[in-house]
């Protein structure tokens, strides 16, 4: 009998929660705040959040900074705790130019970023496994490219839901 691997609900509906309107292609901002907060409105704007997401996101990124060094094209996640989260969903920018992210695990270290995805989710289960999903996907050098050069929010969106 063959083995069957058990997916998280999250591996299987990832593609669900990432919409074109969650997602600001060339956004122009100047700090990694700036590019917090958009995100956050945004997902704010389309019910996905709760009035605390935005500064919990923020609060988060000061203690526990999420920078990714990838090679070519670094990118951020920033996010909030389950609780801030009404529903699950996942908003992405990519900037007109790099913003200043410190670096996960060793914050001493400042990153020009260039994509930043925001994952909400609703349940400490769905978040890390959705985080885990998230990085294996942005690994890829040529999708992180492909990301940068986006001109829509489609593409941005049809991008990340791919796999």
């Amino acid at each position: 009998m063959a083995k069957v691997t058990q997916r998280t609900p999250i591996h299987d509906s990832l593609a669900l929660v990432i919409a074109p309107d969650l997602c600001l292609p060339r956004l122009s901002a100047k700090t990694a705040e700036e590019v917090i907060r958009a995100l956050a409105r945004r997902l704010a704007e389309k019910g996905h959040v709760r009035p605390t997401f935005e500064q919990a996101a923020l609060s988060r990124e000061k203690r526990s900074p999420t920078g990714l060094p990838f090679p070519g094209v670094a990118v951020a996640l920033p996010h909030a705790e389950p609780e801030h989260v009404a529903t699950p969903a996942i908003a992405a920018a990519t900037l007109v130019a790099p913003v200043v992210f410190r670096q996960m695990g060793s914050p001493a270290i400042k990153l020009s970023v260039s994509v930043v995805v925001m994952p909400a989710f609703s349940a400490k289960e769905q978040a890390g496994a959705g985080l885990s999903e998230l990085i294996d996907r942005l690994q890829d050098e040529a999708l992180r490219a492909r990301l940068v050069s986006a001109s829509t929010a489609e593409e941005i969106a049809d991008l990340l839901r791919s796999t």
